[in-house]
Order: structure tokens, then sequence, then C-alpha cells
């Protein structure tokens, strides 16, 4: 992680200290990141990373069902893609979207997230 909390620097990575083998394909890792509660899911060996909580009314999403790259809210269905974060089940109604964080491997094998892009984690539409 570079920068500190406290000296006005932004974050520019944060290194999780998880290995890709400490996921579980079944259940998504919600993780604290300086940027919020972000969730790890593993798709099939790619690891993904989103913001936890839907935008909506902050439901867990990290405890929604996953099928096809697309995460459910347990809360109110609303669905989201995975990989653009794109609410995917009334496109065209909601502007709504993920905050997102691009995934890569340190050297040491650790999962280094970048800032998120996308929606800022807690927003969107009501």
């Amino acid at each position: 992680m570079t920068g500190t909390r406290g000296t006005g620097e932004p974050f520019d990575t944060f290194d999780t200290g998880l290995a890709r083998a400490e996921l579980d394909p079944s259940r998504p890792r919600p993780i604290e990141t300086p940027w919020g509660t972000m969730a790890l899911f593993d798709l099939g060996g790619e690891v993904v990373c989103v913001q936890a909580f839907c935008p909506h009314l902050l439901g867990p999403l990290f405890q929604g069902s996953v099928a096809g790259g697309a995460v459910t809210c347990p809360w109110h269905a609303w669905r989201f893609d995975l990989r653009s974060g794109d609410r995917i089940d009334f496109p065209r109604t909601s502007s709504a979207r993920l905050a997102r964080c691009r995934v890569r491997v340190s050297e040491r094998g650790t999962i280094v997230l970048d800032p998120p892009s996308g929606a800022a984690p807690g927003s969107g539409d009501s």
C-alpha cells in the first residue's frame, strides 16, 4: 500500500496480503481497503474485486448468489455483472454501477488492488 492515512496522500495500491489460493470460489470474500469494504470474487480462476455492498440499499453483495459472472443482491435481487460493474437486471431504468478495483498479483504472490473505478462504494440509485 502506498500513501498513509492522515498525510493527505492517496493510496495508489493496496496489497490484501491474500494469495489467490486462499479464495473460495463458492464464497466471495469481503475485505477492508483504504477505499471502504470491497469483495473479492473468484470467477473460475479470474479474481475480480467490487464494492461489497449494493448501491441500492447497501445489501451485502458478498452474501448474494453468483452465477454466470454476475451477483444477485440478497435483499432486493438487483443483479450486477462482476466484470463491468453494470446493473444487468433492469439496465435501462437504473444507472447504478458497482465500483471495481483492478486486481493483480504481487511478486510475493499476493492480491494487489488499484483504487476503485466506477461508482463510489455506497452510492447509486435508490
